[in-house]
């Protein structure tokens, strides 16, 4: 900051008016710090191996002390528009994966950044509030605009609007993201043992002509239970421990794994076996109950 006195009188101000014979009073410096939750929520995503990229169109020195102060990377590194200008995209693929901050970058570079994750097989969310980041959003996989001071064209190509402009609501929303398929699972888990249970029970009585182990009404009773009592209960159960620690699953990872499949299969051979055994208990003991004859028996 400087000061000069001017003639008596003047009333316009031109630069050349100011180009030498000023005063210097001091210098000022301006900091645009990062919020606290801000700074919690890049943390939360380290902790889930969600990787936060900085493209921005500042200058290289100001985007590495803010990354450096968001804590991005243990030693972010820094790569300039100018950099990326001169890698083919080969060679940006490699860039885009080891490098955390992109500065002086135009809407061009955006879209090749986002377009060199994708083809590194990485499901890529961008953020944006501006008209040139509107096909950005719309390459990424998970476009995200801001709510309050995005523009009409940045909601309108993302899939996501910030009502608050917060980031940490993106983490938030991948807290309950990971919650809501947790508790999917869960519900598959118990599901389809139950019902698999059931159908077998009543596949085994009919082949070996037994008692039916249960009555259509009895397995009404049994699914309008468990699929809306327990169901909504293990559909609303709150986030466990460390799931915002677990890596980010595979996008091509499908929902009835292996391991889950056996246990269904597991579970409902041993439901169907209780169910079974006591139409077998009744049918020894000679209830009144006169078993049929198997399915494959020639009837008299």
């Amino acid at each position: 900051m400087a000061v000069k006195a001017m003639k008596k009188g003047k009333r316009e101000l031109d630069f050349a008016d100011v180009d030498q014979g000023a005063t210097m009073l001091g210098l000022l410096g301006l900091i645009d710090p990062p919020r606290e939750e801000a700074l919690a929520a890049v943390q939360d995503c380290r902790s889930a191996g969600i990787d936060v990229k900085m493209i921005t169109g500042d200058h290289a020195a100001t985007a590495g002390a803010i990354a450096r102060l968001l804590k991005l990377a243990d030693d972010p590194k820094v790569v300039t528009g100018h950099d990326i200008d001169r890698l083919d995209d080969e060679e940006l693929k490699k860039v885009v994966r080891e490098a955390t901050v992109f500065a002086r970058t135009s809407p061009e570079h955006k879209l090749r950044l986002v377009t060199a994750l994708q083809a590194g097989q990485a499901v890529t969310a961008m953020t944006g509030d501006g008209v040139n980041d509107a096909p950005t959003l719309k390459r990424a996989d998970i476009g995200v605009a801001m709510g309050r001071k995005g523009t009409e064209a940045a909601k309108e190509a993302a899939e996501v609007v910030l009502a608050d402009d917060n980031f940490a609501s993106i983490v938030a929303a991948v807290r309950e993201g990971r919650t809501v398929y947790d508790n999917l699972r869960k519900v598959i888990e118990w599901t389809l043992p139950t019902n698999g249970g059931e159908v077998s029970a009543l596949i085994v009585a009919i082949a070996f002509g037994l008692t039916l182990p249960l009555t259509p009404i009895q397995l009404l009773w049994i699914n309008l239970v468990t699929s809306v009592a327990l169901g909504l209960t293990l559909s609303f159960e709150p986030t466990e421990p460390g799931t915002m620690q677990r890596p980010p699953r595979q996008a091509n990872v499908a929902l009835l794994s292996g391991f889950l499949l056996w246990r269904v299969m597991f579970v409902s051979l041993l439901s169907c076996w209780g169910r079974s055994s006591s139409s077998i208990r009744r049918w020894s003991a000679g209830s009144r109950s006169k078993p049929r004859a198997p399915w494959w028996s020639t009837p008299s």
